[in-house]
């Protein structure tokens, strides 16, 4: 088992200047039955260039050039259809992978199928500045740190809290991941991939919808603190809004969408109590400002 091939799938946009650093991280690792999927989506600057110059580094390697933009879920499956791998290893241009991350990863998930477990994904530890994007999520955050939790999940907003840069010393079941999970192929079918049309702009929570139909389907996430990458955000490329309006306008509105999709009739009381939480986070921001 520990010879499968895993499916590293990597979609980019506008993000010429990290592609490399990402990909060395993919070619220093210790497991070596993989193939990298470069999926980049119909970026407007050097990207193109750069994916094909990667493509002659390791024959592992390879090229998906978009003429359009797709949009993040859609990309994202457009890696998934061209994978051979029976895991799959989503990735973004801006992680670096610790060398031994794609073993750890492949080693426990096979751990765990061979205790009978239906496992849907393990997820990697995601080492980064500013691990949490709510605002004033301290109070989330410590509570998380506390009871040992990668992360929280409010159910009466639904909101997801990370706190994956923790290393809590043990594979532990866990609520969700985040983007860059090892996943389990067939369940990746089985669900029919990401949803592509639901998600706008930012197309925030279309992971977090991705990973709650596993969940509905049986399926059961696993956090591995010892598989860790780096994870250096920055401003600019993908799908991020640097316009501040446009990303609280597309957070709340991916996540109203993400509640009704995934949990129908209690979205009624829940989209109310998103609406407020977030309303009292603004106003709570806004008075703190000089």
């Amino acid at each position: 088992m520990k010879e499968q091939l895993v499916s590293i799938i990597l979609p980019t946009y506008n993000r010429s200047e990290l592609i490399k650093r990402c990909v060395n991280s993919v070619l220093n690792q210790t497991y070596n039955n993989w193939e990298l999927i470069i999926s980049d989506d119909g970026s407007k600057d050097e990207t193109p260039v750069v994916v094909r110059e990667c493509t002659k580094l390791d024959p592992r390697i390879k090229a998906k050039i978009n003429e359009v933009n797709h949009g993040t879920p859609s990309n994202r499956n457009i890696g998934l259809s061209l994978a051979k791998g029976s895991l799959i290893f989503f990735i973004e241009d801006d992680l670096i992978l610790f060398p031994d991350c794609v073993e750890t990863l492949v080693n426990t998930y096979n751990s765990l199928v061979s205790s009978g477990i239906k496992v849907g994904a393990v997820v990697p530890r995601l080492l980064e500045d500013n691990p949490i994007s709510h605002i004033n999520a301290d109070l989330h955050k410590k509570e998380a740190t506390e009871k040992k939790l990668p992360f929280v999940f409010n159910k009466w907003t639904g909101e997801v809290y990370n706190n994956y840069t923790e290393d809590f010393n043990e594979v532990q079941e866990t609520v969700t991941g985040h983007a860059c999970c090892l996943y389990n192929r067939s369940a990746l079918e089985e669900i029919g991939g990401y949803e592509e049309k639901a998600y706008k702009g930012t197309y925030s929570r279309e992971e977090t919808d991705l990973n709650f139909r596993l969940r509905k389907a049986g399926y059961k996430f696993f956090f591995q603190p010892k598989a860790a990458s780096e994870h250096r955000k920055i401003k600019t490329g993908g799908s991020r809004q640097s316009n501040e309006f446009k990303f609280y306008y597309y957070h709340m509105r991916n996540h109203v969408v993400f509640l009704i999709r995934i949990f129908g009739i209690q979205a009624m009381y829940m989209v109310p109590c998103f609406i407020a939480n977030v309303g009292f986070r603004l106003l709570k921001n806004i008075y703190k400002k000089p």
